[in-house]
């Protein structure tokens, strides 16, 4: 009996061990779970972003890394895979590094946030939170970031700002009764500064020339737009005497400087602000939204942790 394999037995073997190794390789190199559900995370943003109220929800997910694409795209990625979800609305912006936004995107008011901007004339707190807003879009955009174990959404609508510009306005005495001075003023240089004519009520307060009691020297003027100056004169009978109080009133501002005691020296009385702009922000973030009916800005927030 011939117990030898015969030799196309040995190709046979060989045949089916290559393939063998070859199967085996495909099965090791297969995912062993699904990528990051996408679809299921911009389900969740979008139902927030396209709330008619301001509102807020949390997901959770399996994702390591994601990146937003002009608020339009939501990537995820994890070892399984990357997965792909365009989002509905476009308004939505990743908040990193900014503990303001983060804040507001957690629950907290607007107002109770931005308290102190509020409070202040000089300052437009919309335009403030919204800036924040265009910076974190600039920063994050497009860039990987760790997802943590969920997103926290948050809509936030808020009104405009009631904020004023103030121009800046300074006043200088040039000159003087008698030589040398005898302290009693009789011109004075005001300087204007600021967006806009204006008309103005001055008023000069100091000791009256040949009285004993302060008096009130009064006048009125037009600035005109952008930089102007004028000329306070009075006779020498009605010259005030240092130290003086400086008023510029105007209709929605009043700028002003006591106890002025120094001749050809410029004394501030308002020091001039140019708020940022609200909708200038809005214009230039395309995840702002405006409200034309109320004017409110409109805008959705992520946070991953």
């Amino acid at each position: 009996m011939d117990l030898e394999a015969p030799v196309d037995a040995w190709y046979v073997w060989f045949g089916v061990s290559a393939a063998s190794v070859v199967i085996a390789g495909v099965v090791l190199g297969l995912p062993t779970g699904p990528p990051p559900d996408a679809n299921g995370a911009g389900n969740s943003i979008d139902r927030i972003s396209g709330s008619p109220y301001s509102a807020s929800t949390v997901h959770e997910h399996d994702a390591d890394e994601f990146r937003l694409q002009e608020g339009t795209g939501l990537e995820l990625r994890n070892e399984h895979g990357r997965a792909h979800s365009s989002l509905a609305y476009g308004t939505v912006v990743l908040v990193t590094d900014d503990e303001r936004l983060e804040n507001v995107t957690y629950g907290d008011s607007f107002g109770d946030e931005f308290e102190s901007e509020l409070e202040r004339e000089d300052v437009d707190a919309t335009a403030e939170f919204l800036g924040r807003i265009n910076e974190s879009h600039g920063t994050t955009d497009d860039e990987w970031y760790p997802a943590g174990d969920r997103f926290v959404v948050r809509t936030v609508t808020v009104k405009p700002d009631d904020v004023t510009a103030r121009p800046r306005v300074t006043a200088e005495v040039v000159d003087g009764l008698g030589e040398p001075n005898t302290g009693f003023a009789t011109d004075i240089r005001f300087e204007y500064d600021g967006d806009g004519s204006e008309q103005a009520d001055i008023s000069v307060v100091g000791q009256g020339y040949g009285e004993e009691e302060d008096v009130e020297r009064r006048g009125s003027t037009w600035f005109r737009d952008g930089a102007d100056s004028m000329m306070f004169s009075l006779e020498n009978t009605s010259s005030v005497s240092e130290p003086l109080d400086l008023t510029v009133d105007f209709d929605d501002v009043t700028c002003e400087a006591t106890t002025v005691s120094e001749f050809e020296e410029e004394v501030v009385l308002c020091e001039g602000t140019d708020p940022e702009d609200a909708d200038q922000i809005a214009n230039e973030t395309t995840q702002i939204t405006v409200d034309e009916t109320t004017g409110e800005y409109r805008v959705t927030l992520v946070v991953a942790e």
